[in-house]
């Protein structure tokens, strides 16, 4: 039996023009309740920005963010963070409105004024990148159990911290969809095309 070679051309490019989307895994923890997986949010917080205004996460509520966890007189890995982040914010300027999430782990130096004083050093678009404080035990419990990263404050640790050097890419609903090196500008550039991609999910 002869085939139609236009019909198998046509059918490869129709094939090759239809290639599956990936899709981000969903990270957060979940468990099963009825047979249904119900996953863990970023739990809900009222933290102070830069600007001294208050900042909750209903101000997150139906977009997609990206998080890490720093302070300003860190003498480690927080330089190479945050100056990842503005590059992220210089790769993204035509991408649809999102988040940039800053937490200091060091809230008793790291007041508004000081976090102003940093994100305007460090030419930060405050429209997209906010840099947040709270009391201690309130930026510790977000960090921990809602972003699922360490951080305590360590006398052998440069500056008295440790804390995660990774970068959270989060949706819209609240779940984590991705972790990135955030000293590692490969890593980064591989949020940025996560972040694309994500942006673009129903």
């Amino acid at each position: 039996m002869k085939l139609n070679f236009s019909f198998i051309l046509l059918s490869i490019i129709i094939f090759s023009c239809h290639k599956p989307t990936r899709k981000l895994p969903i990270l957060s923890k979940y468990k099963i309740v009825k047979g249904d997986t119900v996953y863990q949010k970023i739990p809900p917080f009222t933290f102070t920005d830069q600007d001294n205004h208050p900042f909750n996460s209903k101000s997150l509520a139906g977009k997609v963010h990206v998080a890490d966890f720093f302070f300003t007189s860190c003498p480690g890995i927080c330089p190479v963070m945050t100056s990842q982040m503005q590059r992220l914010q210089e790769m993204t300027t035509d991408f649809p409105a999102f988040k940039m999430v800053s937490f200091t782990v060091d809230p008793t130096r790291d007041t508004p004024e000081k976090l102003k004083e940093y994100a305007i050093s460090h030419h930060a678009d405050l429209k997209r990148w906010v840099f947040l404080t709270a009391p201690e035990d309130s930026i510790y419990k977000v960090g921990i159990k809602g972003y699922y990263l360490g951080m305590q404050k360590d006398s052998i640790e440069p500056g008295g911290y440790m804390h995660s050097g990774r970068f959270v890419l989060v949706d819209k609903n609240g779940l984590i969809r991705g972790y990135y090196d955030g000293t590692n500008g490969h890593d980064v550039d591989r949020l940025k095309d996560d972040l694309a991609m994500l942006l673009k999910e129903k």
